[in-house]
């Protein structure tokens, strides 16, 4: 029995070492789905440094965040890629230039912004899910609504979809029933009258 429990330990402990978040230290705040404008439905961080750089390092930590974000294990260093990436920001407002639709995931990085009430205490990055919708030209603009804004990063975002255009049968099966509806309440009308006068 003591053997057992010994090998599940060194088991876990060795498992925990490996895994794909060991390489991302994750400071003592936590991102809140509230942190940016429109809501995310998914937040991972906030992660010590700043994770939105090319260094070897910094794509393992974004592979594993990523992974942990969206619930896969498919990102490492090697294969990650992103859209665009805005190297300076001043304010709250994020605007890539890169319309918006759909499931997209973006990572922001705040400065230490101690002492600030929305501040994150020191310096890290968060990576967010959200829906952007599906607007005539994208959306255009993120709110993020902690202190600190430094850098941010789109890896992906949809296309916009074109409202579907109803077939023919569709549009037949649409005026019959309009058609069966008037008729019905130009009888309904007809029976009322008959009533009234008789």
């Amino acid at each position: 029995m003591r053997k057992l429990f010994y090998s599940i330990l060194v088991g876990t402990a060795t498992m925990t070492a490996s895994g794909a978040s060991a390489a991302v230290t994750l400071g003592s705040t936590t991102c809140s789905l509230g942190d940016i404008s429109p809501t995310a439905v998914a937040c991972r961080g906030w992660y010590e440094g700043n994770l939105n750089s090319n260094s070897p390092a910094d794509r393992a930590a974004q592979a594993a965040a990523l992974n942990a974000l969206l619930g896969v294990s498919t990102f490492t260093a090697a294969n990650l890629t992103f859209t665009e990436t805005l190297p300076s920001i001043s304010g709250n407002s994020v605007n890539f230039a890169t319309p918006l639709y759909g499931n997209t995931v973006v990572s922001f990085h705040v400065g230490g912004a101690n002492g600030q009430a929305t501040g994150i205490g020191y310096s890290g990055t968060a990576f967010y899910l959200f829906d952007a919708g599906n607007l005539v030209g994208g959306l255009d603009t993120i709110g993020f609504n902690r202190a600190g804004l430094s850098n941010a990063r789109l890896y992906s975002t949809g296309t916009f979809q074109t409202p579907a255009v109803p077939e023919p049968a569709t549009w037949l099966m649409m005026i019959l029933g309009f058609a069966a509806v008037g008729g019905a309440m130009r009888r309904k009308q007809a029976v009322q009258a008959r009533v009234r006068y008789a």
